[in-house]
């Protein structure tokens, strides 16, 4: 893990959690931290997870096809 948070390109991505934290499997990541990302979950809550743990969409891309 990076001690200081990274801008990278998956920041502001729409991810879905492997497992879900409560009933919510869908949010943005809005943190990286190298091996662990920050997700803001659709109900509010920010946790953070281990890059294994999301699906990342990369929605961007997808919009120019």
């Amino acid at each position: 893990m990076y001690e200081y948070e990274e801008s990278t390109e998956i920041i502001g991505s729409y991810c879905s959690l492997v497992v879900p934290y409560r009933g919510c499997s869908d949010g943005t990541v809005v943190g990286d931290y190298g091996i662990e990302l920050v997700v803001h979950l659709t109900n509010g809550k920010e946790i953070v997870v281990y890059r294994d743990e999301v699906i990342i969409y990369d929605l961007k891309s997808a919009a120019n096809l």
